[in-house]
């Protein structure tokens, strides 16, 4: 742990690794629909909810299950499946360290899942599911 900030808390990160020497995990994405790209000179400054500050902006595309042409979308969707295995692990690992992670220690499963981002979310139109997209940065 180590203290962020000016009142010096000290903020636990949960970093995913693999394997007996905890490697970095790295993912190679097949070719997926780009929906919502900045990856512009400036990336999302001057966005809607993107900072003004050029030192502040972030490079970030939003990848989407939707159907590209010459892509089997077996392999987009495994990606999901397995970005969605990731979360659970991690979720069940915040959960039975949450006195560590997030201060606490009398949240539910559930609570807990509620605190975090899921790396893939679905997207909706009103009650009716559009797709499936992740965001990359």
């Amino acid at each position: 742990m180590k203290p962020v900030g000016d009142n010096l808390k000290p903020k636990t990160t949960v970093r995913v690794t693999y394997g007996p020497t905890k490697r970095s995990l790295a993912l190679i994405t097949p070719p997926m629909a780009a929906d919502w790209p900045m990856l512009g000179p400036d990336g999302n400054m001057g966005s809607k909810f993107g900072p003004d500050a050029p030192d502040k902006a972030v490079y970030v595309v939003g990848l989407a299950d939707r159907a590209l042409e010459g892509v089997d979308q077996h392999r987009v969707a495994h990606l999901f499946t397995v970005l969605n295995l990731i979360d659970e692990r991690v979720s069940d690992f915040v959960y039975a360290h949450q006195k560590d992670v997030l201060g606490t220690c009398d949240l539910s499963p559930e609570a807990v899942r509620g605190k975090m981002s899921a790396a893939v979310k679905q997207r909706y139109d009103g009650d009716t599911p559009l797709y499936k997209r992740m965001n990359v940065s």
